[in-house]
């Protein structure tokens, strides 16, 4: 018969399931980051100076985050 209760060692296990949450919540807003960067680039120069945003610096974020 299985035993049905399963024992951990919270130290190390409880440490590598937060770094794995980090991990993904990481990802998960990098995809976020790269979304609103190719938004932005599809602006115009123009649109972006106005912004206060260069387009160098919005294809450096995308290619950072990709």
């Amino acid at each position: 018969m299985l035993d049905t209760e399963t024992t951990f060692d919270t130290g190390v296990s409880g440490s590598a399931l937060l770094l794995f949450d980090r991990a993904m919540n990481m990802r998960a807003i990098s995809t976020d980051i790269v979304r609103a960067a190719q938004e932005l680039n599809r602006l115009t120069d123009h649109e972006l100076s106005e912004l206060g945003i260069s387009r160098i610096d919005v294809e450096a974020v995308i290619a950072q985050y990709i």
